[in-house]
């Protein structure tokens, strides 16, 4: 975030704060001219300005100017709590200077001293004491006011306030200092002209470097000596130069790449016997095998149509995978045929496979067959999903005892020879035969 000003605002604060217009112009209607200015967005950016102003004297030489930069300060968050406003430890400063030399020369306050009439004005803008009618006055008017009539509130309790919700600022934090330090004797060298001043003003506040840079003492951070213990773990540096290499004799051999290519070639079209048994034998010798090949779910369908007892194997070797399940969503979305059946029903008799899977894949093997319109290819299509079915039923795979979706596609298709055997099957179950059903 930026702190420093344009000179176009530069120029319209130090318009607001000049003697003409705070001797003519109500506290309020300096709120009012500021505020038409500038947007809420703006208010952080302008109280640093005027802080910076604040602390330098001889920018500010009136009182009225300091009494009207006070209750800028104030009036941009008062509708906060005091010690919530960003500028609350500035005030302690002012109310409360800790700084030695901060003192009074020729009755001009320098540093972060504060006028008396000064200091009233600001402890009664903090507090719950302020009259009514103190911001209808101009700030002229209220600094030719004698302090000596006026009763301060606690400044004590009004600081401790003010301090508490900051006790948590790093303490490092608190005691930088400005790139620009604020004369201890403005009155030294005689007072700045207006046009002196504003150029001041904006070298120090229309410079990023000057409205930004701080200097804060440095976190000095030693490094610790070292712990010596007996028992302490030595590090040895190696005397050799070079490790000898490792050689994996397993990686990139010969029986890999000839896996690799009967895999490649098993996706693209059906392999001999020989070359199923060679490549299934080698996916059981080493299961690892089936990682290097590069078998993907995307691969599957085409695995599967080409050669299943293949496929078969691949699979059993994948049963610990992550990945099995996308492997599984692969064969749910691939066309229903006789090898993606032989498929499924080898993996269930030596694998426990997941219900919702066996599920997802009966339903949509139904499916299928019901959405087929050519009639000679659905009562093909109806005979092998029977036999699946009934090959599952015998074997344990599957609980059928409520599913009526089996029973509803064996009648609806009750015409053909194996849905008729597949539906007294399922009777012979109801019937309490799951031990003669088993044994046929």
């Amino acid at each position: 975030m930026a702190f420093a000003l344009s000179t176009r605002d530069l120029l319209t604060i130090l318009k607001v704060l000049a003697e003409a217009n705070l001797t003519n112009s109500t506290l309020e209607s300096v709120a009012v001219a500021i505020k038409t200015h500038f947007s809420k967005a703006d208010y952080f950016r302008v109280g640093n300005a005027l802080t910076m102003l604040l602390q330098h004297k001889d920018l500010l030489p009136l009182t009225s100017q300091r009494i009207a930069a006070l209750f800028l300060l104030n009036e941009f968050y008062r509708s906060e709590q005091p010690s919530g406003n960003p500028f609350a430890l500035f005030f302690v400063e002012l109310l409360q200077p800790q700084v030695e030399d901060d003192r009074t020369v020729a009755g001009v306050p320098c540093g972060h001293s504060l006028s008396p009439i000064e200091k009233w004005f600001l402890a009664h803008l903090l507090s719950s004491l302020t009259p009514k009618d103190l911001f209808k006055k101009t700030a002229a008017a209220i600094a030719s006011t004698d302090p000596s009539s006026l009763q301060l509130p606690d400044i004590q309790s009004l600081v401790v306030s003010l301090s508490d919700p900051h006790d948590d600022i790093a303490p490092n934090a608190k005691i930088g200092l400005p790139s620009v330090i604020a004369d201890s004797d403005p009155t030294g060298i005689g007072r700045f002209s207006v046009p002196e001043a504003g150029q001041a003003a904006e070298t120090f506040l229309c410079r990023d470097e000057m409205a930004e840079q701080t200097f804060e003492p440095g976190l000095l951070r030693p490094r610790p000596p070292l712990y010596h213990s007996e028992e302490e773990t030595i590090w040895l540096n190696p005397f050799q130069t070079q490790c000898p290499i490792q050689w994996d004799t397993l990686m990139c051999s010969h029986s890999a790449a000839e896996a690799m290519r009967l895999f490649y070639k098993a996706c693209g079209e059906v392999l001999s016997l020989p070359e199923q048994q060679a490549l299934s034998g080698q996916f059981k010798n080493d299961p690892k095998l089936v990682y290097q090949v590069g078998l993907t779910p995307k691969k599957l369908p085409d695995l599967v149509e080409k050669n299943p007892t293949v496929a078969i194997e691949a699979l059993l070797c994948l049963t610990n995978s992550s990945q099995l399940s996308a492997y599984f969503a692969a064969l749910l979305n691939m066309d229903m045929s006789l090898h993606s059946m032989e498929v499924v029903n080898r993996l269930t008799s030596a694998v426990d496979l997941p219900p919702e899977f066996l599920h997802l894949y009966i339903n949509n093997c139904i499916q299928r067959c019901r959405k087929i319109s050519d009639k000679s290819l659905q009562s093909r299509l109806v005979r092998l999903v029977c036999v699946f079915l009934q090959s599952l039923i015998r074997n344990g795979t599957i609980d059928v005892q409520n599913d009526l979706e089996i029973q509803a596609f064996a009648l609806e298709h009750s015409r053909i020879k194996e849905a008729t055997a597949l539906y007294r099957l399922l009777k012979t179950l109801e019937g309490g035969g799951a031990e003669a059903a088993g044994t046929k």
